[in-house]
């Protein structure tokens, strides 16, 4: 990679800082009325995302010990945002899944950063949108390249 093409990554970074930053402070109502730990909402997050799971793949993704994740669980039943049920196929493991409250929640701080971006693309004109929507597609295309 040469001087420009260095440049030029630094500067793409920074703008994607920027609008990063834009979208947590607009986030920043709804965070603080949590009344969730930062490992409390990454189990939270992560169950809302996978859709059901065990203790033992929560810690392992989490990367944190099994009895932290126990800790973790426990709060989260609760506040009745997890349920926790027994694997029938093995009644060793309990499977994990988030409740109605507990996808609302996740649902709402989604919804807020939608909100947000669709507010900041309708300030765009056509052309600047078009543009936007070709970065993006480029973006996306890079995600999907990188991932296989």
């Amino acid at each position: 990679m040469d001087a420009m093409e260095k440049q030029l990554l630094k500067v793409l970074i920074e703008l994607q800082r920027q609008v990063d930053h834009d979208q947590r402070q607009y986030e920043l109502e709804a965070w603080l009325r949590l009344y969730l730990s930062i490992g409390q909402l990454k189990a939270l997050f992560l169950i809302s995302t996978i859709g059901l799971t065990t203790a033992g793949k929560l810690a392992a993704a989490l990367r944190i010990t099994p009895a932290n994740v126990t800790g973790i669980i426990n709060q989260l039943l609760e506040k009745n945002l997890i349920t926790r049920t027994r694997d029938f196929s093995n009644r060793r493991v309990f499977l994990l899944r988030t409740t109605c409250d507990g996808d609302a929640l996740v649902n709402e701080l989604r919804q807020k950063r939608k909100e947000r971006i669709t507010e900041l693309f309708s300030w765009l004109t056509s052309e600047d949108a078009e543009i936007v929507k070709q970065s993006l597609q480029i973006m996306a295309r890079a995600i999907e390249s990188g991932e296989h």
